[in-house]
């Protein structure tokens, strides 16, 4: 019977000591005030429209220029392939306008590509470019729903692209 209240009583004061540690984490949560404060405004100071073909053939380029180690990437969301170019962080008056909630980019270069797919590959396999599908950010999104509202080239039939192996398209 001893043996049976100590243990009862030592689980008691488990619970006493796990119900102090919540109510202290409580204070601390009540304390601590998280905010998310969306952007309230994207500038692009330049956008440059290009066929996705010849986007796509940019990026390989300025990579094999620059080495060639990394693969390179595109953004795509809402049938837009697009590269950003913000300015730098080193500034104090980019600096300030974001924490006014302001984003500047210096250059989007987009292109029209209806389709997502996850590789491009150019000259058969010896240059591959990866697409990360962006559109789960609602900046993003907002951001190619206005990149196709400037479009001006037409859009590139489908059928230009070849299908690869795991659903990638081959540029040639």
């Amino acid at each position: 019977m001893e043996q049976y209240q100590q243990t009862n009583y030592d689980d008691e004061l488990q619970r006493t000591e796990l119900a102090q540690d919540a109510s202290q984490e409580q204070q601390k949560e009540q304390e601590l005030e998280i905010i998310v404060e969306p952007w309230k405004k994207l500038i692009i100071h330049e956008l440059l429209e290009y066929k996705f073909e010849d986007l796509a053939k940019l990026v390989a380029t300025q990579s094999v220029q620059q080495g060639g180690t990394a693969i390179p990437t595109i953004s795509w969301a809402e049938g837009v392939a697009f590269l950003i170019s913000p300015f730098p962080d080193e500034s104090e008056v980019i600096i300030e306008e974001k924490l006014k909630g302001i984003i500047h980019y210096n250059t989007v270069l987009f292109a029209l590509k209806k389709n997502f797919e996850a590789e491009i590959f150019m000259r058969g396999h010896e240059i591959r470019i990866n697409l990360i599908d962006v559109g789960t950010n609602e900046i993003f999104k907002l951001l190619a729903r206005k990149l196709v509202e400037h479009a001006k080239l037409p859009q590139a039939p489908s059928s230009q692209y070849s299908i690869r192996g795991s659903g990638a398209a081959g540029l040639q």
